[in-house]
């Protein structure tokens, strides 16, 4: 970390993230798709459960990537004495984050949950059972991902992917069996997609675990002491990628709401979009996930040369890739539109937006750069206020005002301008922070 060359050190960290979060898209898409075989409420059962599972991996996440934050860093000040005490503590919130969840989405609250978005009570009985079991195991996906945040902390990034395929793998070889039983028999439906899902993340978990304790550079005691201004730390940048991921789904649905005043084929469109961006900000979003642990250990070591060349790089290599976005959004957003739509007016109202909201592209893509920057040197706050600017105060603040004037053409055009304010800004927070380590 605080050697290797920035350019290899980044090729190792990132690709494996990068890969991880593409086969978790695969797998979604799969899982999703062997549900709907069996029928139009079970898609709608499964559908309305998915912001509840975002919540429970945003808490995972959001405290793993606090720990990554926080024992990079120290790493890179050589104090091992404390990294095994933040691992003891992220373990602790590991249990704690469990009893919470389950506490909160008992089967009460799941009932009243889906009741507000159906009456069907085949449909609310149907994803009660699911995330009755996805609750209950959950442990397994909230220290999958706690494990792996600690082996990238220590540059074991390829572990990590390795953990998260193992899982998958398992997952999608598993679904098909206990959704649709062998000869009929071992038929366990939605609950099967559940329990396959289980599964693969116990034995990530479970490979992760092995991995840690295999490894003779990590230090893991159950003799350390809960320590309050740890868990504090852990927070500071956890919470605030926990709130992130957690709004995320709700912006959505509050857009959509806008949307389909206008039509269902603006809904559509936004989908298609959401699907389209979210694969390239998903090559982005590796690329900050190998990021944050070397921005972290070397502002610990206090190599600041190494820190600015790390966080220059990735601007780069994220200009290239949203500009390869933009190029191809702004030359052929039909064709691009029409793989998974060949209906006119989507096409055209597509036409039209896609190569507005490509204008945005770039900036976005330095916009979250910089957002994991903040992440990195402890600054969760900073993060979150740049994901709130540029996907709800600045883009619904223009909707507002200009909406009256220039209709469903506000919508795209509000994002864009909030790209282009939201980096300004992004880089007046970068500039104040001192970086002179």
């Amino acid at each position: 970390m605080g050697e290797e060359k920035i350019s290899k050190l980044a090729i190792k960290l990132s690709v494996p993230m990068i890969i991880s979060m593409m086969s978790m898209a695969i797998y979604n898409i799969v899982d999703t798709a062997f549900i709907s075989s069996l029928g139009g409420k079970m898609l709608l059962s499964i559908s309305i459960c998915f912001p509840l599972q975002v919540l429970i991996s945003a808490i995972s996440l959001g405290t793993g990537i606090g720990i990554n934050s926080y024992l990079s860093k120290t790493l890179g000040e050589n104090n091992k004495k404390k990294a095994t005490n933040i691992i003891y503590n992220g373990i602790f919130l590991g249990i704690i984050s469990f009893i919470v969840i389950c506490i909160f989405l008992n089967n009460y609250c799941l009932y009243k949950f889906f009741e507000i978005f159906t009456k069907d009570i085949e449909v609310i009985h149907l994803g009660i059972e699911y995330l009755h079991i996805i609750v209950i195991f959950s442990i397994f996906n909230i220290f999958q991902n706690i494990f792996s945040k600690i082996l990238e902390s220590y540059g074991k990034a390829s572990l990590s992917m390795i953990s998260q395929f193992i899982g998958i793998i398992l997952n999608i070889i598993l679904d098909p069996i206990l959704i649709y039983g062998i000869s009929g028999k071992l038929c366990f439906g939605i609950e099967g997609a559940a329990i396959a899902t289980v599964i693969g993340r116990a034995l990530s978990c479970i490979f992760s675990l092995f991995c840690l304790i295999k490894e003779k550079d990590i230090d893991i005691s159950l003799s350390e002491k809960i320590d309050s201004n740890t868990i504090y730390m852990i927070y500071k940048v956890g919470f605030p990628t926990i709130i992130l991921e957690s709004v995320a789904p709700v912006i959505t649905i509050i857009l959509n709401n806008i949307l389909v005043k206008f039509s269902e084929n603006a809904v559509s469109l936004y989908g298609i979009y959401y699907k389209l961006q979210s694969f390239i900000f998903m090559i982005i979003s590796g690329l900050n996930y190998g990021m944050i642990p070397i921005v972290a250990y070397n502002l610990g070591a206090k190599k600041k040369e190494r820190v600015k060349e790390t966080i220059n790089l990735f601007l780069k290599v994220s200009f290239v890739v949203t500009l390869i976005g933009t190029i191809l959004f702004m030359l052929i957003p039909r064709q691009i539109i029409s793989i998974f739509s060949t209906d006119s007016n989507i096409l055209n109202i597509g036409e039209i937006s896609f190569r507005i909201f490509a204008i945005g592209f770039i900036f976005a893509g330095q916009s979250f750069v910089l957002s994991s920057v903040f992440q990195a040197i402890g600054n969760g706050k900073k993060s979150l206020i740049i994901f709130l600017l540029r996907k709800a105060i600045l883009p619904f603040l223009f909707i507002i005002i200009f909406i009256n004037k220039l209709g469903l053409s506000s919508i795209w055009i509000g994002f864009t301008v909030a790209e282009v304010i939201t980096l300004f800004i992004s880089y007046l927070f970068y500039k104040r922070e001192k970086l002179d380590v």
